[in-house]
C-alpha cells in the first residue's frame, strides 16, 4: 500500500550514475524506507558494486527484504539511524538520500556521512526545498500543507551545513522538474494514506477537513502540475581540516606542497577519470527538465 501511493523519480538516479567512477563502489542508501530508490540503484551502479540499504524503521526494512527477494541481489539491509551509522570510517564511496534528509538531524547526519565516506567519496541528496514544496499541488491547494511542513531545508541551508562539517564540499546542484498528472480520487487516496509524511502531522479531524477542502479547490477531476526537486552533490575532502596552530601535513608523506603547487578541488579530481564522465555536466534525463545547474568550487 505504501509503495503504491508513492512517486519514484528515476531521472535523479540516472544523473547520479553518470557521476560515479568507472570502477566498483561501495554505497549506502540512507533513509531507504521500503527500498523504492534502492531497487533502482544496483542496475545503474558500476558492475561489482556493493550497496547497503539503511533505515531507522524495522518495519520499512522488513518490506524491503520481502520485495527484494530475487530482485535486488547484493543489497544488504541495515537497521540504523542516519546520525549514528555503524560502519567503519572511510569505508564508503557513495551515499545517497532520496527524499529523506528532512527526517534527519542535519548536522549530525552530515558529520556521520563525512566520517564513513572515503576521501574523494560522494554524497547525493535528493530533496525538496520549502519553496519547491509550496509550488506543488499540495502546497497550492491543500490547507495548511506548507505551515505543517517545517522540516525541509533551503538550498542555502543545506550548502551551509555541508561546508560546516569541514570535511565535505559542495560540488554541484541541479533542479529537476517533473510533470505530474493525477485524478482527484488518487490524490484523495494519497492524502488519506499519508503519501507524504507531512499528512501525519495533522490531527485526524483537521486532516479530514483539509482533504475535503483540497478536493473542493482542485480545478477539475483530473489535474496536471510540475513537481520540483533539488539534487545536491557533495564531495568528501581528501585531507582532514587543519586545526588552529596545526602545521601543514606533508604531501605524499615527505614534504609539503611548494608555494606554486595548487591542490586540485575534489569536484575537479572526480571528473577526470574518463573524458565522458565530467562532473561539470549534470545532464537532464528523459522526462525531466534540468532547470538550473550550478557547479561549486571546492
Amino acid at each position: 500500500m505504501y509503495d503504491a501511493l508513492r512517486t519514484t523519480d528515476e531521472a535523479p538516479v540516472r544523473a547520479i550514475s553518470q557521476l560515479l567512477p568507472a570502477r566498483p563502489v561501495t554505497g549506502l542508501d540512507i533513509g531507504c524506507g521500503t527500498g523504492r530508490y534502492t531497487r533502482l540503484l544496483p542496475g545503474l551502479l558500476p558492475a561489482g558494486s556493493r550497496l547497503i540499504a539503511a533505515d531507522a524503521s524495522a518495519a520499512m526494512l522488513a518490506q524491503l527484504r520481502a520485495a527484494q527477494r530475487g530482485h535486488a541481489a547484493g543489497v544488504v539491509p541495515l537497521l540504523a539511524a542516519a546520525e549514528a551509522l555503524p560502519l567503519r570510517a572511510a569505508s564508503l564511496d557513495v551515499i545517497t538520500a532520496f527524499n529523506s534528509v528532512h527526517h534527519f538531524a542535519l548536522g549530525r547526519f552530515l558529520a556521520a556521512a563525512a566520517a564513513v565516506l572515503a576521501p574523494g567519496g560522494q554524497l547525493f541528496l535528493y530533496t525538496r526545498t520549502p519553496r519547491q514544496n509550496a509550488r506543488t499541488i499540495w502546497g497550492r491547494y491543500f490547507p495548511g500543507f506548507t505551515e505543517h511542513e517545517q522540516r525541509l531545508h533551503s538550498q542555502a541551508a543545506l550548502c551551509d551545513a555541508i561546508r560546516r562539517t569541514g570535511r565535505l564540499t559542495v560540488a554541484a546542484t541541479q533542479t529537476f522538474a517533473h510533470t505530474r498528472t493525477s485524478t482527484a480520487e488518487r490524490l484523495r487516496a494519497q492524502a488519506e494514506g499519508c503519501h507524504y509524511s507531512t499528512f501525519s502531522l495533522y490531527p485526524a479531524q483537521e486532516l479530514r477537513a483539509a482533504i475535503a477542502a483540497f478536493l473542493a479547490r482542485l480545478p477539475g477531476p483530473e489535474v496536471s502540475w510540475v513537481d520540483e526537486h533539488l539534487l545536491l552533490v557533495a564531495g568528501r575532502s581528501r585531507s582532514e581540516p587543519r586545526r588552529p596552530g596545526q602545521p601543514p601535513s606533508p604531501a605524499n608523506g615527505d614534504q609539503a606542497p611548494g608555494p606554486q603547487e595548487r591542490r586540485t578541488p575534489v569536484s575537479e579530481r572526480r571528473s577526470r577519470p574518463t573524458p565522458d564522465r565530467q562532473m561539470p555536466h549534470l545532464s537532464a534525463a528523459p522526462g525531466a527538465s534540468s532547470g538550473s545547474v550550478e557547479h561549486h568550487g571546492a
